[in-house]
């Protein structure tokens, strides 16, 4: 899954990841194809059309046909393919990398740098709802009112007196 969220990225942007954020295994993956890169062309994954020293205009462009790739990958991995058959579309994996972010706790803005959101509302879209962390939280509350001191700080206004 990894190498599938990387390759989407074009070089420019790619350049800004690799320098700041890849780590570990996704690090050595991405230095493995740029030292197998093809120069003429900024992507590190090429298609069929990727050839000479100016790529050819096509349908699928340099990165080859990746729903292809995708449904290949996804029929492979056992699971349904496209949104017709209630299964998996690439975009998915945003809304993954973002909730895993958040999760791991992560603080919303380095999040919205790394997944490259502009506004909160967007990034709010992206986050999908974990239902563990909000039954949590509602725990939480739950403990906090329960341990409040249980003698009432309210009295009736005709015992005021």
């Amino acid at each position: 899954m990894l190498v599938v969220a990387i390759v989407a990225l074009a070089w420019s942007r790619f350049v800004r990841l690799w320098d700041h954020l890849l780590r570990g295994r996704a690090l050595e993956l991405v230095q493995q194809l740029w030292t197998a890169r093809r120069m003429h062309c900024p992507y590190l994954f090429h298609g069929p059309d990727c050839e000479s020293a100016v790529a050819k205009v096509s349908r699928y462009g340099c990165l080859g046909d990746f729903k292809k790739a995708w449904a290949a990958a996804c029929k492979a991995a056992g699971f349904p393919i496209g949104r017709k058959h209630g299964g998996f579309v690439f975009h998915n994996t945003r809304h993954t990398a973002v909730t895993n972010l958040v999760a791991a706790g992560v603080p919303d803005g380095v999040a919205m740098t790394i997944s490259g959101h502009k506004t909160r509302s967007v990034f709010d879209r992206y986050t999908i709802r974990r239902e563990d962390l909000a039954r949590n939280a509602m725990q939480a509350v739950t403990d906090y009112v329960n341990a409040l001191p249980s003698a009432p700080k309210v009295r009736p206004l005709s015992e005021a007196s």
